[in-house]
């Protein structure tokens, strides 16, 4: 298994916050192995949110710029 300082650095890296970092710890540290991966998952979740949101704030940029090209009848590239 891997030790904590790994764990936490993967964390991390991976944009997890202060607080979700803090709660892995504890269940790190008491050995609750089921409680970590449940943390790591609420993690995962919570990334994957701001990937949607991300990509919703992306597809409205494409929609203006569509938008714009459409109505300039071809002169905007």
């Amino acid at each position: 298994m891997e030790n904590w300082q790994s764990i936490k650095e993967n964390m991390e890296a991976a944009g997890c916050t202060a607080n979700e970092i803090s709660e892995a710890g504890r269940f790190w540290n008491a050995g609750a192995g089921e409680g970590l991966i449940s943390c790591l998952r609420a993690c995962r979740c919570s990334r994957i949110e701001e990937l949607h949101k991300k990509q919703r704030q992306l597809d409205l940029i494409d929609g203006l710029i569509w938008k714009m090209k459409k109505e300039s009848g071809g002169k905007l590239q």
